[in-house]
């Protein structure tokens, strides 16, 4: 089941004139499965109609503080919210929300509503630099209220800067982020995560890769960043599209790129003194060819490449009994028994083991079929998205260590 699947999320509208790019945000919450009840201004009413948002929602919008059909609809919608969202948020709102003002339908829901607050900031720059917007900022954050920051750009008046509306899947992403969000023993954990396939040069021209795509691995940091960790990322070679739609949900996570196994090693080495998780998912060769300066000719006859071994990363870092190492073990056969094997041998405290052949492969794929081998346990988790395999074993870890941390408190 989605993340906000049968939530009540209340999308509240603002005079701006990034109000028709809500439409959007509010077909992506319903198509996701979420109950979204739209409260517009009466300024936002002059850029769409409320019929616009009541065909994409299937759900009455509401306008005024009072209608026929309720008293009080902002307390009953109040009391039903698993969300708030202003999207697009004007000037006005923000210093409405500040001081505690409640003259309207969305100003009113904004004080009488317990549920948590995303404000979605869309103005022109001049207004959102003012020191006095900055301020009213500040306090709704201390206030406890979410932001999703504004891009910068041409706006709608002709000023080029910060303030445009920003895209939608990074909206989207927050919205995700916040409704997910449970205490877990990844809360406030700095991680590093590997991913995508290495590349090892043969020559200027020509390398030896695999088929990973980063599929997993930008899945788990998502997971991560949902469970309110701070993620870093090494990447070797991805899918740009995958990677893409990654940056443009999550701006501010860092991303070091390793095109080869060497490369690869001395980022980990470099970032894991300041991270307290490591999660390999990278699909990191094995071995690489000796390199040539000059591109090989071709020639009528065979040509044979020597391979040499590439360094075991996880295997070989030293290891610190307050950090968590993960690692992946891609096989096509003898699956368990090959991961088991490697989990003793890497000095890892997870395995998380996949097949990558057959009706199941799960490189450079969306889905998968994984399993999670610890040293006294081994749990299966079945062929769908990894999205979903990463959020379940991110859990099990959690309940894991946990259950150790507890053990290992002195009584009382």
């Amino acid at each position: 089941m989605g993340i906000i699947e049968n939530k009540n999320i209340i999308l509240c509208v603002t005079g701006g004139i990034a109000a028709y790019k809500a439409v959007t945000l509010a077909s992506m919450m319903t198509k996701a499965g979420a109950n979204v009840h739209v409260i517009m201004s009466r300024h936002a009413v002059q850029f769409v109609t409320p019929l616009t948002f009541k065909t994409v929602t299937r759900q009455k919008v509401t306008v005024g503080m009072f209608d026929d059909s309720q008293f009080i609809p902002h307390i009953s919608l109040s009391d039903l919210a698993d969300l708030v969202v202003v999207a697009p948020a004007t000037a006005n709102i923000i210093a409405k929300a500040a001081a505690g003002i409640a003259d309207d339908m969305i100003s009113t829901l904004l004080v009488s509503s317990a549920a948590p607050k995303l404000i979605v900031p869309a103005m022109n720059t001049n207004m959102y630099l003012n020191p006095i917007t900055q301020d009213n900022m500040t306090k709704l954050r201390n206030y406890g209220f979410h932001f999703t920051e504004p891009d910068s750009g041409r706006m709608a008046c002709g000023t080029v800067g910060i303030g445009r509306y920003p895209e939608n899947d990074r909206i989207f992403s927050d919205i995700v982020n916040i409704i997910g969000y449970k205490k877990t023993i990844f809360d406030g954990k700095k991680v590093l995560i590997t991913l995508g396939g290495t590349r090892e040069a043969i020559d200027p021209v020509r390398f030896i890769g695999n088929r990973s795509s980063g599929t997993m691995g930008f899945a788990f940091a998502e997971c991560f960043i949902r469970l309110n960790s701070q993620v870093t990322i090494i990447a070797a070679n991805t899918d740009s599209h995958i990677r893409q739609a990654f940056c443009l949900k999550y701006p501010n996570v860092r991303i070091i790129d390793a095109e080869c196994a060497s490369d690869m090693r001395t980022a980990v080495h470099n970032e894991i003194p300041n991270n307290d998780i490591l999660l390999m998912c990278a699909a990191v060769a094995d071995y690489k060819p000796h390199y040539s300066d000059q591109k090989i000719k071709k020639s009528d006859g065979d040509m044979t490449l020597t391979l040499s071994r590439t360094d075991d990363i996880i295997a070989g870092l030293p290891k610190d009994p307050a950090k968590l190492y993960i690692a992946f073990s891609a096989e096509t056969q003898n699956v368990t028994e090959n991961a088991k094997s490697k989990l003793k041998r890497k000095g890892a405290d997870y395995i998380i083991a996949n097949q990558v052949c057959g009706e199941h492969n799960a490189m450079g794929g969306s889905q998968s079929e994984i399993m999670l081998i610890s040293p006294d346990d081994i749990m299966q988790f079945p062929y769908r998205n990894k999205t979903d395999n990463a959020d379940n074993i991110l859990d099990i870890i959690d309940e894991k260590e946990s259950k150790h941390s507890k053990s290992e408190s002195p009584s009382c």
